[in-house]
């Protein structure tokens, strides 16, 4: 009875609001976008220092939860007995903190390429590649879930069952083509700044 009342309250809670905000969000960022995306170098520049900043933000949440959640449910599958898909350490690893991360990437994924003149009439690869990892190993973890609890109860990290988690580590590979890009930008808009500067200091 507790685990029904708190837990698997907490499953249902943070579904609903996670998807409802996804669900209103990303129409809310392509109906609100600029049709006409005329901003200066230095608003540009600035709006590249939140990318940045957010994540590296997102880094290291990504880095504690994936350790500290990852691990505790592989302890946990290892010492009880697999009867639920629905444990304390999957409620909060695969059914909040995955779900909100593709929602996030979604978010961002939009934003980027309403809000950002570089990115505006394409499409960046590796943000693509980026955004798509943990939607795609969105299979995987019912696979996941339904093999272990069908036919293969161990909980070994090479098993052929996880191997499709590999995805979403290689999708995270894909952050240093975007990184790139993103540099790449901030040092020709440096470099504008730097030459309005020189033709007029005073409005700098």
């Amino acid at each position: 009875p507790e685990f029904q009342t708190y837990w698997m309250s907490l499953f249902w809670i943070q579904l609903v609001v996670i998807f409802s905000f996804g669900a209103f969000i990303v129409p809310y960022l392509w109906f609100t976008r600029e049709k006409v995306l005329d901003i200066s170098p230095q608003e540009e520049l600035n709006r590249y220092y939140i990318i940045l900043t957010i994540l590296s933000v997102g880094g290291l949440a990504l880095y504690f939860a994936l350790n500290l959640f990852t691990e505790a449910d592989a302890a946990w599958h290892q010492v009880t007995i697999r009867d639920t898909d629905f444990t304390p350490t999957h409620i909060v690893l695969f059914y909040a903190f995955i779900p909100l991360m593709a929602v996030g990437l979604v978010f961002a994924f939009i934003w980027i390429h309403t809000r950002m003149p570089d990115y505006v009439g394409r499409v960046s690869a590796p943000l693509a590649v980026l955004v798509a990892g943990p939607l795609l190993i969105g299979p995987n973890l019912g696979y996941n879930e339904w093999g272990h609890t069908f036919f293969y109860a161990e909980e070994l990290f090479g098993a052929p069952i996880h191997w499709g988690f590999v995805t979403l580590g290689w999708a995270f590979l894909a952050l240093a083509g975007f990184l790139y890009q993103c540099f790449a930008r901030m040092a020709r808009l440096t470099d504008l700044i730097g030459e309005n500067y020189l033709e007029d200091p005073i409005k700098m």
